[in-house]
């Protein structure tokens, strides 16, 4: 079953925010602009709430004609975003070029000390497309101008690869309590890009641990639902990436932003990304990890021949990975996570015993250090026996993974939990097992 869009914040509602408006206030304006026109109309707070909530997909082109005049948009902006992405709420991406790289890297830092608090996508989809295209085919340039400060020394940038391997690894273990060292590896990077004197070969060492800390400090602001840091982060990393002239660790990135989009369940914004990025990289590893994304994406657009056609494509391409030629950002592909993200794809899907399966294979092969990833499989198989009307299974299986998601404290994996725990506890009247997850779910949520 595909999650819910988890944003927290509607473009709608950051962009009244930014003016200092009330629900009230935008209403009204939106009423003052109907009556230049000669419209008869009367928004409310209501509207406006069910606009910013999701209760309603879209407004009607009379309300997005009127919005856009309120917010000062053109109409051709309009039409050709669509809603919401003609709000302007979103950024930019910067081009492939010296410039461009500095610029990201640059945003970077000045939110390692004054953090973004929004929460929804910040670039669109289109502008993400087209950004992958570029990144695609535009060829690394060395930064431009001469750079001055001390030089580089070597053993320095050994040091900084060394410990971010060391971060990437606990990453996948320890987040969040190893946030403040990734953001200090990452903001020395980019100093010393910015203003250290080195020479070429360095540069692009310097560039790939900038790429390698901002694509793990993303994956940190993800786990706690912080969207539009995370995009920001693996932007930046994409760009560094670039410039190192790292197109398979380009092309892991570009796959976390796919990965992001589907979890927002965005999956037409991820497949395309995910093609993209495909095509770029060489490691039967990386390759296996992108094929079980976009076998994701595939599910929850309900396409089953493909999603199956992509399973099978991951399953080949891991069964041919080997350590020596598998990047570190995919270093931690295993077979748990084909049978783990398979039986999400067959949930997602509707077909709950063959994802039953194939989720009670991978929590029986996943290392015991993966415990947001156990959380989430055993989230997905309580609903597999939710599906199958067994409740007693499903409270059992829920329990577990409410206990693990709360003990790992990544707010993805718990609030993903808590989803499932309440799809089953609506059920709590037709069984005592289930009576019991919700008093237990309650006490947990009290602590």
């Amino acid at each position: 079953m595909q999650a819910r869009s988890r944003f927290e914040q509607h473009p709608l509602a950051y962009v009244r925010r930014q003016l200092g408006w009330s629900m009230e206030r935008l209403a009204h304006e939106l009423q003052a602009a109907a009556a230049r026109h000669g419209m008869i109309l009367n928004p409310g707070r209501d509207r406006i709430y069910k606009w910013e909530s999701g209760r309603v997909t879209a407004p009607d082109d009379d309300y997005q004609m009127l919005l856009a005049e309120v917010f000062r948009v053109g109409q051709t902006h309009v039409a050709q975003l669509g809603w919401p992405w003609w709000l302007p709420a979103f950024d930019t991406p910067h081009d492939f070029s010296p410039r461009g790289t500095r610029a990201a890297l640059r945003e970077v830092l000045v939110a390692l000390h004054h953090p973004d608090r929004r929460t929804f996508l910040a670039i669109s989809s289109g502008a993400l497309a087209g950004a992958a295209q570029q990144w695609a085919t535009v060829e690394p340039e060395r930064l431009a101008g001469a750079l001055n400060g001390r030089r580089v020394d070597p053993t320095l940038v050994t040091w900084l690869e060394t410990r971010t391997d060391e971060l990437r690894a606990m990453t996948n273990t320890s987040a969040p309590e190893c946030t403040d060292l990734v953001h200090s590896l990452l903001r020395t990077a980019i100093q010393l890009i910015d203003n250290a004197v080195y020479d070429h070969a360095t540069e692009r060492r310097l560039h790939q641990v900038a790429a390698s800390a901002a694509q793990c400090a993303a994956w940190l602001h993800f786990d706690q639902g912080e969207h539009a840091a995370a995009q920001k982060h693996w932007l930046a990393a994409r760009h560094a990436s670039h410039a190192a002239a790292d197109r398979d660790l380009g092309a892991g990135i570009l796959s976390d932003l796919a990965y992001l989009a589907t979890w927002l369940n965005l999956p037409a914004t991820a497949i395309p990304l995910l093609e993209t990025a495909q095509s770029h990289t060489r490691s039967p590893a990386a390759r296996a990890l992108l094929q079980l994304r976009r076998a994701g994406a595939l599910a929850a657009s309900g396409d089953t021949h493909a999603t199956h056609r992509a399973l099978l494509a991951a399953e080949k391409d891991l069964n041919r990975a080997r350590p020596a030629t598998t990047p570190a950002w995919a270093s931690w592909m295993s077979p748990a996570d084909l049978e783990v993200d398979s039986g999400r794809c067959w949930l997602a899907l509707g077909q709950p015993r063959r994802a039953e399966q194939a989720l009670t294979h991978g929590v029986a092969l996943l290392s015991p250090s993966r415990e947001r990833t156990r959380s989430l499989a055993l989230a997905y198989r309580a609903e597999t026996a939710l599906a199958r009307r067994d409740l007693e299974t499903a409270a059992h299986d829920a329990r577990t993974a409410l206990d693990t998601a709360l003990a790992t404290d990544a707010s993805r994996c718990i609030r993903l939990v808590q989803q499932s725990v309440q799809r089953i506890t609506r059920h709590r009247t037709t069984h005592p097992a289930v009576q019991t997850l919700h008093e237990y779910a309650l006490s947990r949520t009290a602590d």
